[in-house]
C-alpha cells in the first residue's frame, strides 16, 4: 500500500560498525573474526560460518541467553593479520577463514571473509573484509543427460576477461538419480584452465555422486590463479555403465 503521510526512517551515517546480538554462551574477544550460527546469533567464527566483520570490543555472554548482549563489529576496512604461506604475488587473492584466528587461502568448507589488499612481510598481510562475499562469481554449465560411457572432452565453459582466482567448484544433480557408477565404471569430472588441471573427482562406490537435486564439492580447489584470457574447460569421463544423469557444474571465483 503506498504511503498517505510522511515518515520518519532510521538513516545510518556510520558504515564501519554493526551491532549484532551475541549467541548464549559465547565469550568474543576483540579483534576476532565474528560469524553467525544458523539462528542469527554472533560469535567467533567457526569455519563455514556467515562472516560479518572483525569485534571493534571484546563481548562476554558465557553466562548470558541469545541476544542478551550485542556486539560492535567492524563492517569494512583493512586490517593487519597474520595468513600462514602468504607471499607479495597474493595481493588480489581471495581470504577464507576457519576460525576466529585463522586465515586460510583455502576455500572448502571455510568462511570467504575479504582479499589480500597489501603485503607486509612472509606471513602478513593487510586483508580487506568483504562481509557480503560480493566479489565472488558463479559460473554455471549444464551438461546434458549423457548415454552411459559417453564422454565431454575438454569442452570450454568459460573465458576469463580478467585476472581471478578460483575458489571453490561442485557437481549439481537434477532432478535423477546417478546410475551404473561403482569402482569398475568411474564417472571422472575435470576442470582445467590454460596452465593446467584446476581440480578433478572421480565418484565410484565410494565417493558417490550426489543423489537428485543436491550437490557435492569437486575435490578441493586450492585457489588456482587464472590469467585474463585463460579458457575453463569440463571434461567428464564415464566407465562402460556409468550415467551420472542431467548435471550442473558450478565454479566460484574472485
Amino acid at each position: 500500500m503506498a504511503l498517505t503521510a510522511n515518515r520518519e526512517v532510521d538513516h545510518y551515517i556510520d558504515q564501519e560498525l554493526r551491532s549484532f546480538q551475541v549467541a548464549a554462551a559465547t565469550n568474543i574477544y576483540k579483534g576476532a573474526l565474528v560469524g553467525l550460527t544458523s539462528g542469527g546469533y554472533a560469535r567467533p567464527l567457526t569455519a563455514g560460518d556467515a562472516f560479518v566483520g572483525v569485534a571493534y570490543e571484546a563481548t562476554d555472554n558465557l553466562t548470558g541467553a541469545s541476544g542478551e548482549i550485542s556486539v560492535r563489529v567492524y563492517t569494512l576496512g583493512d586490517f593487519g593479520l597474520t595468513l600462514a604461506g602468504a607471499t607479495i604475488t597474493d595481493l588480489g587473492r581471495p581470504v577464507f577463514a576457519s576460525a576466529d584466528d585463522t586465515l586460510t587461502f583455502v576455500g572448502a568448507g571455510n568462511s570467504c571473509v575479504g582479499v589480500v589488499q597489501d603485503f607486509i612481510t612472509t606471513n602478513e598481510i593487510v586483508l580487506r573484509i568483504d562481509p557480503q562475499g560480493s566479489r565472488i562469481k558463479t559460473v554455471q554449465h549444464a551438461v546434458e543427460d549423457l548415454a552411459a560411457g559417453a564422454d565431454i572432452a575438454a569442452r570450454a565453459v568459460h573465458a576469463f576477461q580478467h585476472d581471478g582466482f578460483i575458489v571453490a567448484a561442485r557437481v549439481v544433480n537434477q532432478a535423477t538419480a546417478a546410475v551404473g557408477i561403482d569402482n569398475s565404471n568411474t564417472c571422472s569430472v575435470t576442470l582445467a584452465i590454460d596452465a593446467g588441471t584446476v581440480v578433478t573427482e572421480t565418484f565410484d562406490a565410494t565417493t558417490t555422486f550426489p543423489v537428485a537435486n543436491a550437490s557435492k564439492d569437486i575435490g578441493l580447489v586450492g585457489n588456482t590463479h587464472a590469467a585474463a584470457g585463460n579458457i575453463l574447460t569440463l571434461t567428464v569421463t564415464n566407465g562402460a555403465t556409468s550415467d551420472p544423469g542431467p548435471f550442473v557444474v558450478e565454479v566460484d571465483y574472485v
